[in-house]
C-alpha cells in the first residue's frame, strides 16, 4: 500500500467517526427524541413535534448550496470543523429549551452544522482521494452516519430513561465539540498532495466534469434531482415516525428504540454492501436496486406487530433506508464529473432538502387525519418504485459529455 493509499484510508476512518458523532448523534436520534418531547411538552401535538425534523431537513438543505460552494474553494476540514461546532452548540441550546420556538432555533442551527460537517464535504474528500475503490471508501465513510444512529439512539434512549431528554442532548452534543473537531483538524485534507502551488479552487478546475451551468442542462442532473427528493421523502417520512409507530402497535418504549437502533445497524451494513455493488455494477444500477429493495421492505411494515415480520422488516428496510445517502454522490460523480462536485451536489441537494422537509410533515399530517400511518407508508412505497425507474434514466459522464457534441436528434438514442 502506497503512502497516499494509507493516508486515504486514515481519512476514511476519521470521516467515519466524525459522521458517527455528528450525523448519528444529531439527525439519527430525532425518532427517539420526538416521543420524549411529546411527553415533556403535553401541549404539543404530533404535527408540531414533526416540525423539528422538517426544520432540520430544511436548514441542512438550504445550507448545502453555500457549503457546496465553500468546499470547492477552501479546505474541507475548515468547513467540517465549523459544522461540528454548530451541531454541538445546537444540542446544548436544545437542552435548555422551554418552548417550541427555542427548540426550532436549535434544530435550525443543527441543520447548518450537519450540512457543513458531514456528508457533502466528506463525499468530496473521498471522491478526490479514491478512484478504483471509490464505492467501497464512500460506503465505509458514509456508514458512519448509520453506525452513529445505531450507537447514538441507544445512548439517547438510555440517557432519556435515566436522566431525561435535557441530559441526553448534552450527552450527544459534547462529543461533537471535544472529539469530532480535533479528529477532523488533524487528519482530513480535501485532496491528495501533488500540485502544492495550486489552491483548492484551481485544483478543481483541472478535474474532469461539467461546469455547473452545463450540468443543469443534462438529463442526469434532473434525474438526480428527482432521486434526491424521493430518497429524502421516503426515508424521513418513515424513519422519523418509526419509534412512534412501533409503540402504537404494542411495543414498549425501550423495545421500539432498540428496533430503530437495529435498523441503523443494518443501514451501516447496507451502505458498505451497496458501495461494493456500485464498484461492480455502476452506482446508477446499485441505487436503482436499492430503491426496489426499499419498496419491498416497506411492504412488511404493515405486519410489524408480529415479532418475526418485524425482524425481517428490520433487515430488508434497514439495509436499504440510508444507502442512497452514499450512492447519490457516487451517481453525481459518475454522471456529472468532479469539477464542480460541491456546487452540483448543493443544487441537487435542494431537492433532498424539500423531500426531507415535507416527508415527516406529510406522515404526521396523514396520521393526524386518519389516526394511522398506513396511507403514508403506501404513498412512500409508490415513491420508491418511481425512484427506481428514474435512477435508471441517469447516464454516464461519457455519454452525457458526448451528447453535447452531437445533434439533438442523435442524443435521444444515447
Amino acid at each position: 500500500m502506497t503512502q497516499r493509499e494509507r493516508h486515504g484510508w486514515f481519512i476514511v476512518a476519521s470521516l467515519f467517526f466524525t459522521l458517527l458523532i455528528v450525523f448519528g448523534g444529531g439527525y439519527d436520534t430525532v425518532p427517539v427524541f420526538l416521543p420524549a418531547l411529546l411527553r415533556g411538552f403535553p401541549n404539543w401535538d404530533r404535527s408540531q413535534v414533526s416540525l423539528l425534523p422538517s426544520v432540520l431537513a430544511a436548514s441542512a438543505g438550504i445550507s448545502v448550496l453555500p457549503v457546496g460552494w465553500l468546499v470547492d474553494r477552501i479546505e474541507a476540514r475548515i468547513v467540517m470543523i465549523g459544522g461540528a461546532l454548530c451541531s454541538g452548540a445546537a444540542f446544548l441550546i436544545a437542552s435548555q429549551a422551554n418552548s417550541l420556538i427555542v427548540m426550532i432555533v436549535a434544530y435550525l442551527l443543527l441543520g447548518i452544522g450537519i450540512s457543513a460537517g458531514t456528508v457533502l464535504p466528506a463525499s468530496l474528500v473521498v471522491a478526490n482521494w479514491f478512484t478504483a475503490r471509490r464505492g467501497m471508501a464512500m460506503g465505509i465513510t458514509n456508514s458512519g452516519s448509520t453506525a452513529g444512529g445505531m450507537v447514538m439512539t441507544l445512548v439517547a434512549g438510555f440517557a432519556i430513561v435515566h436522566w431525561g431528554w435535557r441530559a441526553a442532548y448534552i450527552a450527544l452534543g459534547t462529543p461533537m465539540i471535544l472529539i469530532a473537531i480535533p479528529l477532523v483538524l488533524l487528519v482530513v485534507r480535501s485532496r491528495p498532495p501533488g500540485a502544492v502551488k495550486l489552491t483548492v479552487a484551481q485544483s478543481a478546475d483541472l478535474l474532469e466534469g461539467f461546469e455547473t451551468g452545463t450540468a443543469v442542462r443534462t438529463r442526469s442532473f434532473w434525474m438526480l434531482v428527482i432521486a434526491n427528493f424521493s430518497f429524502a421523502f421516503a426515508a424521513t417520512g418513515t424513519l422519523i415516525h418509526m419509534v412512534a409507530h412501533l409503540e402504537e402497535v404494542g411495543y414498549t418504549r425501550a423495545n421500539a428504540a432498540f428496533a430503530v437502533s437495529l435498523i441503523f445497524g443494518m443501514a451501516t451494513v447496507g451502505k458498505v454492501t451497496m458501495g461494493l455493488l456500485a464498484d461492480r455494477m455502476t452506482a446508477r444500477r446499485a441505487l436503482a436496486l436499492n430503491f426496489g429493495i426499499q419498496a419491498a421492505g416497506l411492504v412488511l411494515v404493515f405486519g410489524v406487530a408480529n415479532v418475526t415480520i418485524l425482524s425481517v422488516f428490520i433487515f430488508v428496510y434497514g439495509i436499504s433506508v440510508a444507502a442512497p445517502l452514499m450512492l447519490l454522490p457516487l451517481v453525481n460523480a459518475e454522471s456529472l464529473g468532479l469539477k464542480r462536485f460541491g456546487a452540483i451536489s448543493g443544487l441537487t441537494g435542494l431537492a433532498q432538502t424539500f423531500g426531507g422537509t415535507v416527508g415527516p410533515l406529510a406522515s404526521g399530517w396523514i396520521y393526524d387525519l386518519t389516526k394511522s400511518y398506513t396511507t403514508a407508508f403506501e404513498l412512500i412505497i409508490m415513491i420508491n418504485v418511481l425512484a427506481m425507474f428514474i435512477t435508471l434514466a441517469c447516464r454516464s459522464y461519457q455519454v452525457e459529455s458526448s451528447g453535447k457534441a452531437v445533434p439533438a436528434s442523435a442524443r435521444v438514442t444515447a
